[in-house]
């Protein structure tokens, strides 16, 4: 279940980079390194290419 709770703070994360948050805006505003952000943002890029919006196809 903790592993949903993950999950959870992604979605979060994704909605706001969507909206045109920044990285450290988004760290700020949820209160979480600004370093897991971006690493989630440049997984969601390198995806992007390939799937388009990475959110469902696998």
């Amino acid at each position: 279940m903790e592993s949903k709770g993950e999950v959870c703070f992604e979605e979060e994360v994704e909605k706001m980079r969507r909206s045109g948050m920044s990285t450290q805006e988004i760290s700020q505003k949820m209160g979480v390194d600004p370093a897991w952000v971006e690493s989630l943002v440049s997984m969601w890029e390198s995806n992007d290419g390939s799937s388009g919006t990475g959110e469902t196809g696998k």
